[in-house]
């Protein structure tokens, strides 16, 4: 568990357990001034005053309901207690798993070969020749060049770089990649970032300097462009994939 959610448990629990200790030293005092009042109840008897007699035994039996009905509240209380404990832990198990399993699909993404990518389907008929040619000189400025770590890089600079332009270049993409330029050079930043956080070499960096070696000069945008792309936040990333339990289940 996270350290905030560890504080919050443990302050739930502190709070529960002095509430627990009071209403038992309660229910202590209760059960001795029940016991005084019965003991002072019989002695009236004996002694034939019986109008204090009866006077100390309804003050004994109405203490006694008190206990009885404090008894039964803190019953429930605890029943309920453990109920949402179980409930909390169960939940956060179900998310720890969920992660894990994002985890595990991202990190897998990340290392996996694409050779649909490297290697361009000539028998696409939708892109001519030259297109082709183009589509293959762009996947080796991204895949070997890493164009995509420029954060200044845009679609008229890598049109120009690969002699065509823009119009072209965009079909080209939308065509192949079934998504738009920015797209594109997101999931190409964000497979970045997923080698990056796994790399023993980088994990003390901070998200800022891990952000600008993706290509991107701003950590909001970075954290949120990552977890809208991989489902889990850099930082949850980070965690669970150095976690040597994240094979397990």
């Amino acid at each position: 568990m996270k350290a905030k959610q560890i504080k919050t448990l443990l302050l739930i629990l502190l709070f529960t357990f002095c509430g627990i200790n009071n209403s038992i030293q309660a229910q202590g005092k209760g059960q001795r001034k029940t016991d005084d009042n019965e003991k002072k109840a019989m002695e009236f008897y004996y002694k034939g005053d019986y109008q204090k007699a009866c006077e100390h035994f309804i003050k004994a039996n109405n203490i006694k309901s008190n206990i009885k009905s404090s008894k039964l509240n803190l019953a429930i209380f605890l029943f309920f207690l453990v109920d949402a404990i179980g409930l909390f832990i169960f939940l956060y198990l179900e998310k720890q798993r969920a992660y894990k399993k994002l985890v595990r699909k991202n990190m897998e993404w990340a290392t996996r070969t694409n050779t649909i990518r490297s290697c361009p389907d000539k028998d696409n008929e939708e892109l001519d020749t030259r297109e082709k040619q183009i589509l293959t000189k762009l996947i080796n400025l991204l895949t070997n060049d890493k164009l995509y770590l420029n954060s200044e890089l845009n679609i008229n600079e890598i049109a120009k770089q690969l002699g065509t332009n823009r119009s072209v270049l965009s079909k080209i993409i939308n065509t192949y990649f079934n998504k738009n330029f920015p797209a594109l050079l997101n999931e190409y930043r964000i497979n970045e970032a997923v080698k990056l956080l796994m790399d023993n070499k980088t994990k003390n960096y901070k998200m800022e300097a891990i952000s600008e070696m993706c290509g991107y000069n701003n950590r909001q945008v970075f954290h949120s462009a990552f977890k809208r792309e991989t489902g889990v936040t850099p930082n949850d990333f980070r965690t669970m994939a150095n976690r040597k339990d994240i094979d397990e289940e």
